[in-house]
């Protein structure tokens, strides 16, 4: 239950969000007869009038989702707790949110870290019906999952926007069941858009807003002011659980096209190009000696055997378009590769050497991506401030990685470390460690074993195709 200073928060927060949008009990003129302001206080009426309508449009096809474990499981696996950007934490009997997005099949869009573990589901409308829901399909990568109810005539289904055409700044509402207050309707903006490196899910393109998402608004509906689905609520940046003006949403694109297989064939067919690709900072700019106006990504290796090798990638190409698109981001990138159907022609453009080159691979369905398990409780490294574990064929088919790279994963890291604050998150592979290649417990001590506090240490890793070196000093 609640306390009341937790009430008085959110009616602080919904003040502050919707003040101007309240009409102004004041009848005073000017000498023309018009009120003061009275152009600012018909577009803040408006705003709040097209809420309310919007509210009244989408509120019925989000629902309310509970669960059930089995008694010798836990709800959620423990996923990294300590760090800042994590999925709202599960309601007791796990209460989550989803959306309907099908009226006539009575398909539900939601996380998969609602449901995951779930031995019995059970989903109330927004009329207070409550029904039994099926598991189509789940997508642990990027964190979605489908499921099915028999709702006979009288759903409401959302309707699916183009998150692509989403702009910083536009409204949205966030829409769901924030600690069981069914139906809630939260009013912010787009703070941003195509973040990723959050590190709750394998392929992140999220919405980032400042609408209020809490435990209990994961699944729930992100919405445009047209009443379009433009995002799954998925996470929230926080430091105790709790709403700090920082959420992010899985965009529609993607949740359409995972959708669609989940549907389809209960799994999603990713595609795989082979090449490990990395951001390009000023340093690298000078070294490659590229102009201002090019932008682009930096192939940083070519995996032998892949699209990639056949097609004539090499290291150091500049990666400029795909499809006639341009490129700049590796996330935005990795995401529309996996998400394009195998055995499908690609136009990638290159730069190298100062010329502009056209590739055509032919893509390649990758290694199916398997769940990780939660008992991930190894305690070496404990002074190092995180936790790792070899790297198995599982984590190797899940991350997408060569099936010959060796390294250990990080399996949990204390937020509060020094090897967090210098950039170091959960599920990087480490691959050296002071520049020895690292691929064991064993070795990891042998290597640091004669470390003292105040010594350097140097990590070279991949995260999401990327390669990284980090550096920090052993904390005593």
């Amino acid at each position: 239950m609640l306390r009341p200073r937790h009430y008085l928060l959110a009616l602080t927060l919904l003040t502050a969000t919707l003040l101007a949008c309240e009409p102004v009990a004041d009848t005073t003129t000017t000498a023309s007869g018009e009120r003061p302001g009275g152009g600012q206080t018909q577009v803040a009426e408006d705003l709040s009038l097209n809420f309310q309508q919007l509210a009244q449009q989408v509120v019925p096809a989000v629902v309310s989702i509970s669960t059930q474990a089995p008694a010798a499981k836990t709800q959620v696996p423990d996923d990294d707790t300590h760090a800042p950007f994590k999925q709202p934490e599960q309601m007791p009997g796990g209460l989550g949110s989803g959306v309907i997005v099908d009226a006539e099949a009575g398909y539900i869009l939601t996380n998969n870290h609602v449901i995951q573990g779930a031995e019995r589901i059970q989903v109330t409308l927004q009329n207070g019906k409550r029904l039994p829901a099926d598991v189509i399909g789940s997508d642990p990568p990027t964190d979605l999952a489908v499921l099915k109810i028999n709702g006979g005539r009288g759903l409401k289904a959302a309707v699916l926007g183009d998150s692509g055409k989403t702009r910083v700044g536009e409204w949205v509402l966030a829409i769901g069941s924030p600690f069981g207050l069914d139906s809630t309707v939260t009013a912010g903006i787009i703070s941003a858009r195509g973040r990723a490196n959050v590190g709750v899910a394998d392929f992140e393109d999220f919405i980032q807003t400042d609408a209020a998402i809490n435990p209990g608004n994961s699944g729930g509906a992100l919405v445009n002011t047209r009443g379009e689905l433009i995002g799954i609520n998925t996470a929230i940046a926080t430091q105790d659980a709790g709403y700090m003006g920082v959420g992010f949403a899985i965009p529609s694109n993607m949740a359409r096209q995972v959708m669609q297989d989940l549907i389809a064939d209960g799994q999603v067919t990713r595609s795989q190009l082979g090449v490990y690709i990395g951001e390009i900072d000023a340093d690298l700019r000078v070294a490659l000696k590229l102009k201002p106006q090019q932008q682009g990504i930096l192939v940083m290796e070519v995996i032998e055997g892949t699209p990639a090798a056949e097609s004539g990638f090499q290291k150091y190409d500049l990666i400029v378009s795909l499809n006639g698109e341009p490129v700049s981001e590796v996330a935005a990138f990795r995401n529309r590769i996996a998400l394009t159907a195998p055995d499908t022609e690609v136009t990638v453009s290159v730069l190298r050497a100062g010329e502009t080159l056209s590739l055509k691979p032919r893509l390649r369905r990758a290694a199916a991506q398997q769940a990780v398990g939660a008992n991930r409780n190894q305690t070496l490294a404990k002074r190092l401030g995180f936790e790792v574990q070899p790297l198995t064929d599982a984590e190797r088919q899940r991350q997408g990685l060569r099936s010959d790279l060796e390294g250990l994963v990080v399996s949990r890291i204390d937020s509060s470390s020094t090897a967090y604050r210098r950039g170091l998150r959960q599920h990087d592979i480490v691959t050296e460690i002071n520049r020895q290649p690292v691929s064991t417990l064993e070795q990891l001590e042998q290597i640091l074993g004669d470390a003292r506090p105040g010594d350097a240490v140097l990590l070279n890793l991949l995260r999401q195709g990327q390669v990284r070196i980090l550096a920090f000093e052993l904390p005593g």
